[in-house]
């Protein structure tokens, strides 16, 4: 009997040890897949329309993935994808134009997620509030080209048969200005400069958002290097940013203060451009989504427009990976946390893509 129960006690040890080492061996695993990578970001100065990678950075998020993520500062958004195209960026989390202008000349880039959706509005000296196309009849439009609202509206207006003159300036205060002055009926503005030019004494007569809704904004796109040699990196950056976006949802105080922080900017500022206020309606809607078909769709619209070449050979459906935002999300609701907010975005997830 004893010996029976010593060789139980002998064989029940052998069990013990051999899945302990297994379950080493499968946390050295998951060590080896998590390794340090470094990303490098393009950042536009102290632009807040990154807030969930702004704030990834802020709350240790990048960290927590053992991410080294490194901001980079570009002077305009052709340089960061050009900067892109050449190795020397992994991500630029801003403008949809150029990605899309790039990728119709060849440019082996890839949009992987979303930053930005809508954000456009238009203001105006005269108190007008614009509800139908046919109200844009003969308006001088004060914009500027890598402005994505302009774009829509334009289409939207050659559609409709609509004649709008369409002034191009270098800046958007320049065109803050040249409403002010009378010499464009409308000028064509986002990341929040509503907001600021409603201080000076202008209005927002209407947001673009009113008449297409969803439009692709800011795009996260990555250099093909980077999703060929980096890419459960890019899942655990795309992880850590929609951990940003919870926060945002979930912490309005704790977005606002690291916002506030990181931008310099006033934090009534930030709370109206990011949630809006009493007397101010947030034109930019926060997504991580890569949104394929509105990517798509406004791909179509460019060409159309004649932004780029209609005849182009290059197909933007090949340069869009949904699958990167797609395991970020995935892996997040197997984890557990904020799995309300998660599921919802795989929701919207499948019917955008």
């Amino acid at each position: 009997m004893r010996k029976k129960l010593l060789m139980a006690i002998l064989c029940f040890i052998m069990i013990f040890t051999a899945a302990a080492t297994m379950t080493a061996c499968s946390d050295t695993k998951q060590e080896e897949e998590a390794e340090r990578v470094t990303l490098k970001v393009g950042m536009l100065g102290k632009d807040i329309k990154t807030a969930c990678i702004i704030l990834a950075k802020q709350l240790g998020y990048f960290e927590d993935e053992n991410l080294d993520v490194q901001f980079e500062t570009v002077n305009s958004l052709p340089d960061g994808l050009t900067a892109v195209s050449m190795d020397k960026l992994d991500i630029l989390p801003y403008g949809v134009i150029p990605s899309c202008s790039f990728i119709s000349q060849g440019t082996d880039v890839v949009i992987f997620g979303g930053t930005i959706s809508e954000g456009s509005e238009g203001v105006v000296a005269d108190g007008a509030e614009y509800t139908a196309l046919e109200q844009f009849e003969g308006k001088k439009i004060a914009c500027f080209r890598m402005e994505t609202g302009h774009m829509v509206m334009k289409g939207l207006l050659r559609e409709a048969g609509i004649n709008a003159d369409f002034i191009y300036m270098d800046s958007q205060q320049s065109i803050v200005e040249a409403v002010k002055k009378g010499d464009a009926d409308i000028g064509m503005v986002n990341s929040g400069l509503g907001y600021v030019a409603k201080q000076s004494g202008l209005s927002v007569g209407f947001q673009v958002g009113d008449f297409e809704s969803d439009f692709p904004c800011c795009r996260q796109t990555a250099s093909r290097t980077a999703v060929n040699e980096k890419r459960d990196a890019l899942v655990r950056f795309e992880k850590a940013a929609l951990r940003g976006y919870a926060t945002y949802m979930n912490d309005h105080e704790t977005a606002i203060e690291n916002l506030t922080e990181y931008s310099g900017q006033d934090a009534a500022y930030v709370e109206a451009i990011m949630y809006g206020s009493e007397d101010y309606d947030n034109a930019m809607i926060v997504s991580l989504d890569p949104n394929k078909k509105k990517v798509s769709d406004f791909y179509e619209v460019m060409k159309a427009n004649g932004d780029i070449d209609a005849n182009t050979e290059y197909d933007i459906n090949d340069y869009i990976d949904t699958s990167i935002y797609e395991d970020a999300l995935k892996a997040l609701i197997d984890e557990g946390e904020n799995t309300d907010i998660y599921n919802q975005l795989l929701t919207e997830f499948e019917a955008n893509n």
